[in-house]
This record gives C-alpha cells, structure tokens and sequence, in this order.
C-alpha cells in the first residue's frame, strides 16, 4: 500500500543485529492516523531519500505482522519520495494545523497505559503534561558486543553496503553515556520520569561536547527548559516492542518533542 506519511519523530540511532543502524520514525497520513514505519537505516539511505522531520513523503508500506503495536508498518526504502516540508513560518502555524488538531492530544497516562497494555489499541500518541517537573540526568553505561554480536554487525554492513570494507566505511552513532529524561506530571497527579531518545537530544550532546562534558550536559538541560518554560511543549510518546510486549508498568518513551511558540489559543497549563 502506498500512503502519504508526515514524519514528526525521528530517534537518535540505535545498533541492530539485522540493518546494522535504525532510526525510529513516526508520522501520521492523511487522516491523523499514527503509522510507525520500519527498517531506516537513515544514514545508508540515498542522499535524495534521507528526509527531515515535519516532511511529507510517499513510500510502499505494509502492517508488520510480527510486531503486535497497531501503529507498526515496515516500509520499502526503494519507494520513498520526499514530497514537501513543512517550515516553522507563521508560528509554526501549518505545524500546529496537522498535529494539534489532526490528532487527539491525550493529557492521562493511565489512559494511554491501558489502551498498550490492555486493549493493545495505542502505541504512539501525543501527550500534554499537566505539569512539568524537573529534567533528570543519569548514566546510561555502554554495552560491549559479543564476538557473535561484532559478527552479525559486520555482516549486517556487508549486506547493505555489498563490500567487505564497509566496517571501515561506515561508522555506527556515537555511545551516548547519559539519558535525558523529562519528568511531569499528568491531569490526574500521577508522575512519571521518560527519557528523551528524539534525535536532536543527543546530538546536541555530540555537538557540544567538544567544550567538555559538563558544558555538553547543561546545554541539553538548557534546552529542554527553555522548551518546558518558553515554548508550548508538547510530547510525542511511543511504546518500546519488548516492553511493550511484557506489558511493562509503563512501556512509552519520549520519542520526540514537539515546541512551538505559546499563543492564547494553543497554550496550556504547564506549571
């Protein structure tokens, strides 16, 4: 099935046994419905394919049935056409047009807990928090491969990249050693603490660790105030597959923020 998709949640990549490198991406088509597409290996695709958040495009994809999230959909990277990105001109006016109002904005965590792991009828969603309440940091310690992981990961290369130097070729995503995590709370008091994978994170981390780790780590803290305190912030959460799986007490993640700027009509409680 060939379907319109605008993408607004792209994580930071993470290492996969079978692609090598995956980025987690989200969108909604046409009529407001969440569709999480899969495999991207994003930065092995065609410079014409790599698209950007907030961009419109039209690829083949189909329901992954080996994934139980309704939401989930594996897509034929071949087919992928950039059609229009939307830009942030006029507060971010057409931003808003196809998000707030395309798709419903859920403010109860227990509501959306229960819709993934009761009825299994949400994975991905975009939550308002009724309050926010601090930015966490903690250690997030790196994984060393297996001599079968290094294996597969190599071979995973060699697939995509059809040379047998692509390990020197390609360089997986730096090891990020910290979660970012955002802590609030919903409209009915309850308080959960969920980290924050959208890609412009970690990479603000990467870009600014060149002045030292300390300085990388207030930035990013920096930036998700501001985000919290000057903009509309809005989150768009989705469930992790094997948490998701295990039913988990909570399986969501931030998988992307969405920050326009207040205006009376959109502008919630945040504090």
């Amino acid at each position: 099935m060939v379907e319109e998709i605008f993408v607004i949640a792209k994580t930071y990549p993470t290492r996969s046994r079978k692609y090598k490198e995956l980025v987690c991406t989200a969108g909604i088509n046409r009529d407001g419905e969440w569709k999480r597409i899969y495999p991207i290996p994003f930065r092995s695709l065609e410079e014409y394919k790599k698209f950007k958040r907030y961009t419109w495009i039209e690829a083949e994809i189909t329901p992954d049935k080996s994934d139980p999230r309704v939401e989930s959909h594996k897509i034929n990277t071949s087919s992928i056409k950039i059609l229009e990105n939307i830009p942030t001109g006029k507060e971010w006016g057409r931003r808003r047009q196809l998000i707030l109002e395309k798709t419903r904005i859920y403010t109860n965590l227990r509501e959306i807990i229960n819709a993934a792991t009761k009825s299994n009828t949400l994975s991905l969603c975009t939550f308002k928090p009724t309050k926010f309440l601090d930015i966490v940091i903690v250690d997030n310690p790196k994984e060393e491969l297996t001599e079968k992981e290094k294996k597969e990961y190599i071979n995973a290369n060699r697939s995509l990249f059809d040379t047998e130097s692509c390990e020197i070729e390609f360089t997986g995503m730096p090891h990020i050693p910290y979660k970012f995590k955002i802590k609030f709370e919903d409209d009915a008091g309850q308080v959960s603490s969920m980290s924050v994978i959208d890609w412009e994170i970690p990479q603000l981390y990467l870009s600014c660790k060149k002045d030292g780790d300390e300085i990388a780590i207030q930035k990013v803290k920096e930036k998700l105030l501001w985000m919290i305190e000057e903009r509309d912030l809005h989150l768009f959460l989705g469930t992790m597959k094997q948490m998701h799986i295990r039913k988990s007490k909570n399986p969501y993640t931030i998988i992307g923020l969405f920050y326009p700027p207040k205006t009376k009509k959109y502008q919630g409680s945040l504090f």
